[in-house]
């Protein structure tokens, strides 16, 4: 899909892509400020999500991301206020910069083991004002990722104690086996 592809269909409610879809990219801004869009199906054929792609889609509240999708761009869920769910699959290795920064609504998100960069070359601000994030689960090794990765949001981090590189304390955030969770 190209960049900008649904630019100004601001009246877009919900958006379905047929099960035969050979679309395989969501390019940058493709549904940006869509504050109408309340839910999409992402197609089984898509591997990236671009920069921007969902930015200040402010009535969208979850998301499944298909399995074939390796990369997230920065800012691609940015401002999703509403956003409460989102499923992150086993295939992603990168997510971008500020990629759900100001998903005020999202309570808790598991990244799978693959994923070894957030936030983008910077690595800041994946997570960023995600005030009620309050709880991140880390199925793998500890992703280079900046210390403001999680800047203005309040979340435990929980990790594998198999798994390798983490601390006592990740983007400023306290990080605990998954074992202690509440």
């Amino acid at each position: 899909m190209p960049d900008r592809a649904f630019d100004e269909c601001t009246s877009l409610t919900s958006i379905t892509f047929g099960k035969n879809s050979q679309l395989t990219s969501i390019g940058a801004h493709a549904f940006s400020n869509h504050s109408n869009l309340t839910s999409i199906t992402i197609p089984d054929s898509v591997t990236s999500i671009g920069e921007s792609a969902f930015w200040r889609c402010s009535s969208l509240t979850s998301i499944a991301i298909p399995d074939g999708v390796t990369s997230i761009g920065d800012r691609a869920f940015s401002q999703c206020y509403k956003l409460t769910s989102i499923t992150i699959p086993d295939g992603v290795t990168s997510i971008g910069e500020g990629a759900f920064m100001g998903c005020e609504s999202l309570t808790s998100i598991t990244i799978p083991d693959r994923v070894s960069s957030i936030g983008g070359l910077r690595g800041e601000l994946a997570f960023n004002d995600c005030t009620s994030l309050t709880e991140v689960t880390f199925l793998g090794d500890a992703p280079n990722a900046g210390r403001s990765i999680f800047n203005k949001s309040p979340p435990t981090i929980y990790r594998k104690p198999e798994a390798k590189g983490w601390g006592d304390t990740f983007g400023g955030r306290p990080v605990k086996l998954i074992s202690e969770k509440p």
